[in-house]
């Protein structure tokens, strides 16, 4: 009787801790979902930011994790999404764009939004965090 009564125990205690570790990770899993805030649109058009990911670097340029999306005009559904790393001088209303998973160390190419009305909003915008 006691052999099983320590099985029955063993069994409990096994399946308890693996409930634990499935629920556990899955909690994980939702916690990372990213929120993110417009900050620039058009008709066609969609930039918006991860507001937890703005960061300045010692020089004081803006990194943010930015993504660009295509809206249809017609239904206004978002048709495509390009995730991307921004970064920004605010003083000079410069921007530099580089992939999603790359780190920020200095820009060397920096563009200047000169016709982009979008991109352009998106700085001003981006620079107040």
């Amino acid at each position: 009787m006691s052999l099983k009564r320590n099985y029955i125990y063993l069994r409990l205690l096994l399946c308890s801790i693996f409930f634990l570790i499935v629920f556990s990770t899955s909690l994980t899993v939702c916690a990372e979902e990213i929120e993110w805030i417009e900050v620039s649109k058009t008709n066609n058009e969609l930039l918006s930011i991860n507001p937890n990911s703005v960061k300045y670097n010692n020089k004081g340029i803006l990194s943010v994790d930015a993504k660009y999306s295509e809206i249809d005009p017609d239904d206004h559904t978002i048709m495509n999404n390009d995730s991307f790393l921004m970064a920004i001088d605010c003083e000079n209303r410069l921007f530099s764009k580089f992939p999603a998973n790359a780190e920020l160390k200095q820009v060397k190419n920096w563009e200047n939004p000169l016709n982009n009305k979008l991109i352009k909003k998106a700085i001003i915008n981006s620079c107040s965090y």
